[in-house]
């Protein structure tokens, strides 16, 4: 039950994130702790989620977790590839957010709805990264945000 409520709440961060031409996250949404960097869109400091998009520390760059869903749209139709698709694209641009690319990711974690869908998944998944693939967790969830099909959270190395 925990980890359900724990995944709604990262999952429903993306459902109010905006990925336009203008970044969601710039270095005005973020704030410094020590050595720790927190950034948070505008939407997530409105919505009062207690949560960051991004938390960087010593270098690595910790990704809230994201689905493949468009502001103000919600989901994209159609099923397990094409909100792989839109979930990887929201994560490439969080990254982007944070001036980093796809080939800085070293680690995912990814929830399926489905443990069926996993070679669909896989398909898109490999579409994001040139040769060198992150280290990758997945397993079967009961249940997501907005019934999502995937949800994908990322570390990534400045």
């Amino acid at each position: 039950m925990r980890t359900s409520v724990l995944a709604l709440g990262l999952s429903i961060l993306f459902l109010t994130v905006s990925f336009t031409s203008q970044p969601a996250y710039s270095a005005d949404s973020s704030s410094p702790k020590g050595d720790i960097m927190f950034t948070a869109s505008d939407a997530i400091r409105k919505s009062g989620f207690p949560l960051s998009n991004a938390v960087e520390a010593d270098g690595w760059v910790f990704l809230s977790g994201a689905l493949g869903s468009v502001p103000g749209q919600g989901l994209v139709p159609g099923g397990i590839e094409p909100e792989t698709r839109q979930t990887m694209e929201n994560i490439k641009a969080l990254l982007a957010a944070q001036g980093l690319g796809m080939d800085r990711v070293v680690k995912c974690t990814v929830m399926l709805a489905d443990m069926a869908e996993w070679p669909a998944f896989n398909t898109v998944y490999a579409e994001f990264f040139e040769g060198n693939y992150p280290a990758r967790s997945a397993f079967g969830v009961n249940g997501l945000a907005a019934n999502a099909r995937v949800e994908v959270e990322c570390l990534a190395r400045r």
